[in-house]
């Protein structure tokens, strides 16, 4: 599709494609996850790039060939980190469930000696199970990343 033409399309006949369905897949890191500060100051966020690269028996074949290319699904997790010092509890478990994704999630390499930071940049190409599970938001449908377990 050239972009420049489909801006001439009338609005009313861009039509809603379909969401990603519902299921397992196998996710992969697709890049080096990013690091940012919410406007208002209160969380620090660590946002990993994922994409779905094969698809579950629990995913249905029809609605995943309506839904097209699965490079199509790309998706992020995010981990939050309160900035508050009052929160500092709150942080550490935050920064505890990071460190298990990392090393039992994605079974990024570590020798002991690795730091969270160098963990981060080890992920990349790294892969997981997930379930994409739908959530509704009025009449918009967004996909979730959830319940992820290391690949066996």
């Amino acid at each position: 599709m050239d972009f420049a033409s489909a801006l001439n399309t009338p609005a009313s006949d861009v039509e809603k494609p379909p969401v990603l369905p519902q299921g397992t897949y196998i996710w992969s890191v697709t890049k080096i996850p990013t690091m940012t500060r919410t406007n208002s100051g209160e969380w620090d966020i660590v946002e990993f790039a994922v994409t779905p690269v094969s698809a579950e028996d629990d995913v249905d074949p029809d609605d995943l060939e309506a839904f097209g290319n699965l490079r199509s699904g790309m998706n992020r997790l995010a981990f939050m980190f309160p900035t508050d010092p009052a929160k500092e509890a709150d942080a550490k478990r935050s920064l505890f469930r990071l460190k298990q994704f990392l090393l039992r999630t994605l079974r990024v390499e570590d020798e002991g000696t690795a730091t969270i930071r160098e963990l981060l940049d080890g992920s990349v190409n790294h892969q997981f199970l997930g379930s994409a599970v739908w959530r509704q938001d009025g009449e918009d449908t967004y996909v979730d990343v959830k319940n992820y377990a290391p690949i066996d």
